[in-house]
C-alpha cells in the first residue's frame, strides 16, 4: 500500500507539473504565456523607445539604418520607412563632417568608444543642425559586434546662444577695453576689475590696480564725499548719477575726475560700475576762462567809468557853448558844436554797448521761470515814447510761453531786437512790428518780425559779428553790438539765434530758448 501510495504520489506530482505547463501552451492559438510576456515587454519597449525625448538611431556595421524612432524623425524629417535599410553617411552627415564622423564610428566598432560627440547634421529639407550624441556598441549573443546605437539630441538652439554669447562677450570686451573711459567694478570698496584706459588714468600698471582699495584713487579732501555718495548708491538712495571729485595718481599727482556710477551684481553681491573720465585740462581751462573773463568785465568797467567822465564834460561844456552863441549862428561853429554833441552821443551809446557786450556772456546761475509776456510788456513800456513817435504798430501775440531764464539778459535780447527793428523802420509805410513764437522740440522758439528795409541774404550772418552794420540804417544809430550782444546772451543759455529775410521785405529775428 505504502508502494502504492508513493507511486501515485508521484504520478500525480507529475500531472501537475504537465498542467502547469499547459498553462503556458496554447495548441489552439499557436502560442504560449511567453510569447504573450514578451510581446508586451516589447510593446512597452517600443512605446518608451517611441517617446523618449532623444532620437534612437541603431545601425549596423555597415552603417545601414536598422531602426528608427519617433523622435528621429521629428528631429531629422525622414520617417523610419524612408531610411531603413540607408547607410546614413548618405542623407545624415554633411560633407565637411564625415571625416569626423567616420572616425567615431572606427573607434566604436573597434572598441575604441567615444560616447559623447557633438556634430551638424543634415535634415531632410536641407537645414544644418548641431546635434549632441550618445554611442553605444551592439554585440550578439556570443559577443560578436553587430552595430552601434546611438541617441542625439538636438542643440543647435543652444549652441547658436552660446555662439551669440560668445560674440557678444567679444564684443562687448573690445569695447570696454577700447573705450575712451576708464572703466572699472569696485566690489566691497576693492577694485576687482580695470581697464587699460583706468590704468593709463591713473598711472598704475593695470596689474596693480586689480585689488587695490578704491578709496587710494580718491583725492583725501573728497573722499568724505565721494565715500558719502558710495554708500547711498548702494543703498539704493537717490544720489547724482555724474560728479566730479579730485583723484590721486601713482605718483601723487591730482587730477580731476568726472565719474559715472551705477550699482551692478558681481559674483552675487552688490558693487558698483564705474566710468571715469580724466578733466584736468578742462577745468583749467574753465579756470583759465573764468580768469579771462573776470579781467575782461573789470576792464569793461573801468574803461566805462573813465571814459564816460570824459564824455560828460564834452557834453557839458559843448552844451555851454551852444548857449552862448547867437541863436542862429553863423559859420563853422554850431555845426562843429552840433557833430561835438552828435559824437560825444555816439561815444555815450558805444561805452554802454562794450559794457552790455562785457557782461552778455554772464548769465545766473540760478535761472528761474519768467513769462515772456511780462518781459515783452516791460521793454515796450520804455520804448513806448519812441514807438509813438515813430507811428509803429506794435503787436504782441497772446499767452505767450513761459522761460526758464536770467530775466535781465533776456529783456536785453527783447529790447535789442524791438530797437533794430525800429531802426529798419524808419522810411517804411505803415510799419509794424509783432513778437510772436512757435514751439519746438523741447525749446520754445520766439521771434521780432518787422515790415522794414529787410537784411539781404548776404548779411545774414555777418550782423551778428561785432561792429558790422548794415548800410541803409541813420548813421547816427547804434554801434554795430547790439545784434553781437544778442547771439551771446541767447548762446549762454543754450539757444541760438537766426534772421529770415529779403531785402525790402522785412525781417524775422528767431532766437530759441529751452522750455520751462
Amino acid at each position: 500500500m505504502g508502494n502504492q501510495d508513493s507511486k501515485g504520489q508521484a504520478v500525480s506530482e507529475t500531472a501537475k507539473r504537465s498542467r502547469r505547463l499547459a498553462d503556458f501552451k496554447d495548441p489552439e492559438g499557436g502560442g504560449d504565456r511567453t510569447r504573450e510576456a514578451l510581446r508586451t515587454s516589447e510593446e512597452r519597449y517600443r512605446n518608451v523607445y517611441d517617446t523618449a525625448p532623444l532620437a534612437f538611431v541603431i545601425w549596423d556595421t555597415e552603417c545601414r539604418v536598422t531602426d528608427w524612432n519617433s523622435r528621429a524623425r521629428k528631429i531629422f524629417g525622414w520617417s523610419r520607412k524612408e531610411v531603413l535599410g540607408r547607410n546614413f553617411f548618405e542623407f545624415l552627415v554633411p560633407e565637411h563632417a564625415r571625416p569626423r564622423v567616420e572616425d567615431v564610428v572606427e573607434a566604436l566598432l573597434l572598441g575604441e568608444i567615444e560616447p559623447d560627440v557633438v556634430n551638424e547634421n543634415l535634415t531632410k529639407s536641407g537645414e544644418t543642425i548641431v546635434c549632441r550624441w550618445s554611442n553605444s556598441i551592439l554585440r550578439g549573443r556570443e559577443g560578436q559586434v553587430l552595430g552601434g546605437m546611438s541617441l542625439a539630441l538636438d542643440i543647435t538652439e543652444q549652441v547658436r546662444a552660446e555662439n551669440a554669447l560668445r560674440e557678444s562677450e567679444k564684443k562687448y570686451s573690445t569695447l570696454v577695453e577700447n573705450s575712451l573711459t576708464g572703466i572699472y567694478i569696485d566690489l566691497d570698496e576693492r577694485i576687482v576689475f580695470a581697464n587699460q584706459m583706468l590704468a593709463d588714468t591713473y598711472g598704475y600698471p593695470r596689474e596693480e590696480l586689480i585689488g587695490i582699495e578704491s578709496w587710494r584713487l580718491v583725492h583725501p579732501d573728497d573722499r568724505p564725499m565721494t565715500d558719502k555718495i558710495r554708500a547711498k548708491r548702494l543703498k539704493g538712495k537717490k544720489v547724482p548719477t555724474e560728479y566730479e571729485a579730485r583723484g590721486l595718481k601713482k605718483d601723487g599727482s591730482v587730477i580731476w575726475i568726472k565719474r559715472r556710477n551705477t550699482v551692478i551684481e558681481y559674483a552675487g553681491h552688490k558693487a558698483i560700475l564705474g566710468n571715469v573720465v580724466d578733466v584736468t585740462e578742462r577745468k583749467r581751462a574753465e579756470e583759465q576762462f573764468k580768469r579771462r573773463n573776470r579781467e575782461l568785465r573789470n576792464f569793461a568797467s573801468v574803461v566805462s567809468h573813465d571814459l564816460k567822465s570824459p564824455i560828460i564834460a564834452i557834453q557839458g561844456f559843448a552844451s555851454r557853448l551852444s548857449r552862448s552863441l547867437p541863436a542862429e549862428p553863423e559859420g563853422r561853429a554850431g555845426k562843429y558844436l552840433e557833430q561835438i554833441m552828435t559824437s560825444a552821443h555816439r561815444m555815450e551809446l558805444l561805452i554802454a554797448d562794450l559794457l552790455a557786450l562785457a557782461k552778455s556772456g554772464q548769465v545766473v546761475s540760478t535761472l528761474r521761470e519768467v513769462p515772456c509776456s511780462e518781459m515783452v510788456e516791460s521793454v515796450a513800456l520804455g520804448l513806448q515814447d519812441r514807438l509813438d513817435e515813430e507811428g509803429i504798430e506794435f503787436v504782441v501775440a497772446d499767452q505767450l510761453p513761459t522761460v526758464r531764464c536770467d530775466r535781465e539778459r533776456i529783456c536785453q535780447v527783447f529790447e535789442n531786437l524791438i530797437v533794430n527793428s525800429i531802426r529798419s523802420l524808419a522810411k517804411t509805410r505803415n510799419p509794424r512790428i509783432e513778437i510772436g513764437f512757435e514751439e519746438g522740440d523741447g525749446v520754445h522758439t520766439l521771434f521780432v518780425e518787422d515790415n522794414g528795409i529787410g537784411v539781404d541774404a548776404k548779411h545774414h550772418r555777418k550782423i551778428f559779428e561785432m561792429f558790422y552794420r548794415v548800410k541803409g540804417t541813420e548813421e547816427k544809430e547804434g554801434t554795430g553790438l547790439g545784434l553781437s550782444i544778442v547771439e551771446r546772451i541767447v548762446r549762454g543759455h543754450g539757444g541760438k539765434v537766426w534772421v529770415e529775410s529779403e531785402k525790402g521785405k522785412g525781417a524775422t529775428f528767431y532766437f530759441t530758448l529751452p522750455r520751462a
